[in-house]
């Protein structure tokens, strides 16, 4: 379901195409949008991740984009080694000296600023330039009049869809299809939920 699409579902579905209606669906739409994150934040669209070197004596680190740190690893003589993930006040007590470098075994969500930036801080400090993948979730961009497709509206109709009709309900103090649409929201994201485990478990060990 591509972004015309929705904006017409929406409407004929609502049986409304006022101006209200219609200078409000973008944001609607990004609402909707952001609650199937919010509920669904495994889906393979919200996978990234960023690669790069570490800096001798440099702790901290920037994830540009990232709501969720999933996991980080450095490559050390040609093996991949993944970081253990702990609070920053265990790791300040591991570490409490931040100018002695060697090789990182840990880190740490420091910060969140307002531009979606992550940052971690590893410890010890680096002490040399390792290779390093961070693996993170973000929201992928969203349906608009400049961006006609999405994974989620290619692979996720029902969930968007529903979403979308959810939010519009609040919108116009809808009660009638306010409860509606909440069901099928609720119902489609446990079926998409039901798809994704087989996605993620092996048929072998899972015994599907």
């Amino acid at each position: 379901m591509n972004y015309t699409q929705l904006v017409a579902n929406i409407q004929n579905f609502m049986e409304d195409d006022s101006t209200e209606l219609s200078n409000s669906i973008d944001q609607i739409i990004a609402q909707a949008e952001e609650m199937i994150f919010q509920r669904l934040p495994s889906l393979p669209c919200y996978r990234r991740n960023t690669t790069g070197s570490l800096v001798i004596g440099t702790a901290d680190y920037d994830v540009a984009d990232a709501r969720m740190i999933r996991q980080v690893s450095i490559t050390n003589s040609g093996n991949v080694e993944y970081l253990n993930h702990r609070i920053d006040s265990y790791l300040r007590d591991y570490w409490p000296n931040s100018a002695t470098t060697g090789k990182p075994v840990m880190y740490t969500t420091k910060d969140a600023d307002p531009t979606n930036n992550i940052t971690i801080t590893l410890a010890p400090t680096p002490d040399s330039t390792y290779s390093y993948q961070i693996d993170f979730i973000a929201p992928e961009t969203g349906l608009s009049s400049g961006n006609s497709n999405s994974w989620i509206g290619d692979h996720a109709e029902a969930v968007l869809l529903s979403a979308a009709l959810y939010e519009t309900s609040a919108f116009l103090k809808a009660p009638e299809t306010l409860n509606l649409y909440k069901g099928q929201f609720d119902e489609a994201v446990q079926l998409f939920q039901q798809e994704m485990a087989r996605n993620y478990t092996a048929e072998y060990n899972g015994g599907i």
